[in-house]
């Protein structure tokens, strides 16, 4: 009897002294304990409620959070933020909730993939490639813009000395678009545009002899910046 009053004192004590370091969750903790912090499988609640793994006193690892007004989400945190892959269910009064799914870094939304682009290749006289998203899908287009690493018009390398570098060729290997458009070019290189593209895209892009295989992933207005040494 006293081993058992001994134990339940002690489960007690570690419960009251196992801190959760989030304040909307701290009120209550049941679960494991690691130096005075909710570390391991447990559950913590207060204004809010969250289940799943805790590392050094904050939810890490799997888990789900409920907040006080109903919204949830499931999937990963890291360091009492929602990063990784999960879902997040909106409630919205009088209507149907509201359920976003994909990826998240620090608690924001990245989109429904944890990278938006690939590039799977490209030949030597490229150096750099650069892909980034300029808006949402407003008209699905990619623009292609070919510069030179030391400035001015790129050109097509020593065999076509003074022939200027542009988008000869798309091989597509996975989704669609319209027509290719050329563009002004600017001051440090030429520019056309795919447009009415159909993502997921993959493609290898052919200037000249040179190429590079990017896959775009998510729909929108995207910008390719490729830098070839002349």
């Amino acid at each position: 009897m006293t081993s058992l009053f001994l134990l339940i004192c002690s489960v007690a004590f570690s419960q009251e002294t196992c801190k959760v370091l989030l304040p909307a969750i701290a009120v209550k903790y049941e679960g494991m304990c690691k130096k005075g912090k909710a570390d391991g499988s447990g559950k913590a609640e207060g204004l809010d409620y969250y289940v799943g793994e805790f590392k050094d006193g904050v939810p890490n690892g799997k888990g789900i959070y409920r907040w006080k007004n109903g919204d949830i989400y499931e999937g990963d945190w890291l360091k009492g933020k929602m990063e990784g892959q999960g879902s997040k269910t909106y409630k919205v009064a009088n209507k149907p909730d509201n359920i976003v799914s994909g990826f998240w870094k620090r608690d924001k939304y990245l989109g429904k993939f944890e990278k938006s682009y690939i590039i799977h290749g490209q030949t030597n006289q490229i150096s750099r490639i650069e892909v980034r998203k300029v808006s949402e899908a407003i008209t699905n287009k990619i623009v292609i813009e070919l510069s030179n690493t030391s400035g001015g018009i790129p050109s097509l390398g020593v065999s076509s000395a003074g022939v200027k570098a542009t988008l000869t060729d798309v091989i597509i290997q996975s989704g669609t678009y319209l027509r290719i458009v050329k563009l002004p070019d600017g001051p440090k290189g030429t520019t056309q545009a795919l447009t009415d593209v159909e993502f997921p895209f993959r493609a290898r892009f052919k200037i000249g002899a040179q190429e590079m295989s990017i896959e775009i992933l998510e729909p929108g207005d995207w910008l390719i910046t490729a830098f070839l040494n002349n």
